[in-house]
């Protein structure tokens, strides 16, 4: 008895650091799911919840909710993907003694801003983005960072570019409106009214995706239609990202196709890495990061991470394997939890020691993704986990570091 009281507080402190599960939990709720079934196996554990995301979608929330003692969030009125009126949120996190504007283009150019029928983007801007930054920028902020996943557009980055004080002329040399898709009109641009004050900042975009600005690779054949694209619009955009490549090299010198990412978000990244002299950075890495997510990671024992969907594509920069290369390298216990999982799992145990799926019987796809169902998932699940682990050290007692 004495002796497994003792060994008992070898795993106390868990980390729970899962991304969203999609259509389902946040990335918070699903930490406080996981949270009741840590306790509910092992009471006196320490268990801090450290929400996470790939930079994409609900990157801002996870910030927010993650830091709550050194982020904030600014909440600015923008035009959305059709020149809507809609309400955008970026947080400020400080950090090292300075302060980081996190924006995120879903929250003005996002597909979820739009119904279906409204998909297409033939029709869709960046220019709520521009705002964004231009806001930022306008506040004092001079470290911006801007994460591409989600949007809904497919326009080079004009939008932004025109927010920002860019003007874009057509043809016949007259000014492009801010109606519609502004890039299929350019035909030359002029920088010289962009706002002064952009020379002074330091802008990254945070993407995991590393396809090229056009081509059957790039942003318009790779993405355009899953945003309401059809095949001939899909050959038109393209040609529009070429002459617009054209322009950047003309004026900047920047030869936007050879650079990883620019397609990202219909164009985005090639637009901030040519106008607003940016680079483009892992998403997962630019939020592990923000987070602080190394230094939770040293102090912690155990380290839960999970997703909606764990398969082979979760290499391709999604938060399970970027949260468990960490836990490997601290050598620390890493556990992932997915609604669905792969069963072929070779590549993701190189980085997660296991990894359960969260369903306990069979149910209806539309029945499991409700919050409450999947919410009592995740908890019985990691529940038996943790109670499997616990059993564990009375076999093999492991020092912790």
């Amino acid at each position: 008895g004495c002796e497994g009281r003792n060994r008992s507080w070898i795993f106390m402190r868990f980390l729970i650091a899962t991304d969203s599960f999609k259509d389902s939990l946040s990335a918070y709720e699903a930490g406080k799911a996981a949270k009741s079934g840590i306790l509910r196996a092992f009471p006196e554990a320490e268990v801090e919840i450290a929400p996470m995301a790939d930079g994409g979608e609900g990157s801002v929330d996870v910030l927010l909710s993650g830091n709550p003692d050194s982020a904030k969030g600014i909440e600015v009125f923008v035009h959305g993907p059709r020149m809507e009126r809609v309400k955008a949120t970026y947080a400020v996190i400080g950090q090292d003694g300075e302060e980081t504007a996190f924006i995120e283009s879903a929250q003005s150019s996002g597909l979820m801003l739009l119904a279906p029928a409204e998909r297409n983007p033939m029709y869709t801007t960046t220019y709520g983005l521009g705002e964004q930054i231009r806001d930022a920028v306008k506040r004092g902020y001079r470290r911006i960072v801007i994460s591409l996943g989600g949007s809904a557009t497919n326009d080079g980055g004009v939008g932004m570019l025109q927010a920002l004080g860019w003007k874009f002329y057509d043809e016949t040399g007259q000014e492009i409106g801010k109606e519609g898709n502004p890039l299929l009109k350019v035909a030359g641009f002029s920088d010289d009214d962009a706002i002064p004050e952009l020379k002074e900042c330091r802008f990254i975009a945070a993407s995991d995706v590393m396809n090229p600005f056009y081509g059957e690779k790039g942003a318009a054949y790779v993405f355009a239609r899953q945003k309401g694209a059809n095949e001939s619009e899909i050959a038109v955009l393209d040609q529009a990202l070429r002459k617009l490549a054209k322009l950047f090299e003309n004026h900047y010198g920047v030869n936007v196709q050879e650079i990883q990412g620019a397609g990202a978000a219909g164009g985005l990244g090639g637009a901030i890495a040519a106008c607003l002299n940016g680079r483009i950075s892992s998403g997962v890495e630019t939020m592990i990061k923000l987070t602080r997510l190394e230094e939770k990671i040293r102090r912690a024992d155990v380290v839960i991470t999970g997703e909606g969907s764990l398969d082979n594509q979760s290499m391709m920069g999604k938060v399970p394997i970027g949260v468990g290369k960490l836990a490997r390298k601290h050598g620390k216990i890493a556990v992932g939890i997915a609604g669905r999982i792969d069963t072929e799992l070779q590549e993701i145990n190189r980085f997660l020691h296991a990894v359960f799926s969260i369903q306990t019987e069979c149910r209806p796809l539309a029945e499991a993704l409700q919050p409450n169902i999947a919410a009592k998932q995740i908890e019985v699940t990691v529940e038996q986990v943790v109670r499997m682990l616990r059993a564990g050290i009375s076999f093999n007692p492991v020092k912790r570091q």
